[in-house]
């Protein structure tokens, strides 16, 4: 079969507060046409994929590649009161994979994103630290800890458990520029919406599709 070479291009975002700007994921779905004879299936099939950046970002970025099957299951060999939001469980084998969020669920609520938060949390610290799983989900756990509490690390805010270190590109540039953009210059509602942006981004390498239930 002939190697099959193309070029896509994905989008920049800047970074809040700096001069700095940060490439944005790219989902990308691979099909396969044909049979094959099924004694030459043994569990898995290897498939060889290379990824290749422009010379001029190469100094800049690290490429990271991750793989979902389309039974949701992500492999890599890569290093009660009023507002409530009903939220799915979450299962150590699948992470989010499987779960939408509820139809209900409101960005611009931090009540909601603490009810995430704490759903993250509970699921985290119970799979194995050194697994693609868990260093998706503490990033997943800081975009909704900081929608939860958008004055972070000012203001008031809950206790989170501390085999989840304070690690991670979004965390991290939020502790470092996150105060500035509380001093009147933004609005938690606008904070919110950037927020979510952001985690649906991020959810994307794990789960492709709609993060909102559509019933």
């Amino acid at each position: 079969m002939t190697p099959l070479t193309v070029t896509l291009y994905t989008s920049a975002r800047a970074v809040r507060h700096t001069q700095d700007a940060s490439i944005q994921p790219l989902c990308i779905g691979v099909c396969f046409s044909g049979d094959l004879p099924r004694h030459l299936v043994h569990g898995v099939v290897p498939i060889q994929i290379s990824v290749s950046i422009a010379e001029e970002y190469r100094s800049f970025t690290t490429l990271i590649m991750e793989s979902l099957a389309l039974d949701g299951y992500p492999y890599s060999e890569n290093s009660g009161s009023e507002n409530v939001c009903a939220l799915p469980s979450l299962s150590p084998a699948t992470g989010m994979s499987r779960y939408p969020l509820p139809s209900n669920f409101n960005h611009t609520n931090s009540h909601h994103w603490s009810q995430l938060s704490e759903q993250i949390q509970r699921w985290l610290v119970n799979i194995p630290s050194d697994s693609q799983h868990w260093t998706w989900g503490r990033d997943a756990f800081w975009f909704a800890f900081v929608g939860a509490f958008p004055d972070f690390p000012g203001g008031s805010w809950s206790r989170w458990d501390t085999r989840i270190p304070l690690e991670g590109q979004f965390i991290e540039q939020w502790l470092e520029a996150g105060a500035a953009s509380l001093d009147g210059d933004e609005s938690h509602e606008n904070l919110l919406e950037k927020i979510w942006a952001e985690f649906c981004a991020h959810t994307m390498l794990f789960y492709p599709d709609p993060l909102l239930s559509l019933d």
